[in-house]
């Protein structure tokens, strides 16, 4: 398996746990996700906005595009709409990784974090390092929804994925 296929797949896992993620989210009642837990985010909804503001900087990076307020977007919005742009967010890298070739994927990327520092790094690590931070949250939202009372979660490990 090559580098590009296997980010690929990660790619594809990503929107297949995103999507687990938000279907059991969205049935749930609605005032739970924005009723406040100690976590790194107060809020489901907030975490769900964390997810996509995370995804979209990346992408925005990859493509040298700027983008501006993204922390407010979801101001106000349901976990439904915030959903929506996750989904979105996650297939760009999918639709991203069978548009380039291998040797692109070892290109690197200057960018400038939020904190104003920059870096550089290769598109695969980027893209590598954003599936990993989703998965990360979504662990938390787990957490989150158990200590609002919610005891079903789905099961969104690599290897339920494979």
């Amino acid at each position: 398996m090559t580098i590009q296929q296997h980010l690929s797949q990660y790619a594809s896992y990503n929107l297949w746990a995103n999507q687990l993620m938000i279907d059991w989210l969205l049935s749930k009642d609605p005032a739970i996700m924005e009723k406040e837990v100690k976590s790194s985010f107060p809020t489901i909804n907030k975490t769900l906005s964390h997810i996509w503001v995370a995804e979209h900087v990346w992408m925005c990076r990859i493509e040298g595009i700027v983008w501006k307020n993204l922390a407010s977007r979801h101001d106000g919005q349901n976990t439904k709409q915030i959903s929506e742009d996750i989904v979105l967010s996650s297939t760009y890298f999918i639709d991203k990784l069978h548009a380039i070739d291998e040797s692109e994927l070892q290109k690197n990327i200057d960018y400038k974090l939020l904190s104003g520092d920059t870096g550089q790094s290769s598109i695969f690590n980027i893209i590598h390092h954003v599936m990993n931070h989703s998965t990360y949250h979504r662990g938390q939202l787990v957490t989150m929804g158990r200590e609002l009372g919610i005891s079903d979660p789905p099961k969104t490990d690599f290897m339920a994925f494979i």
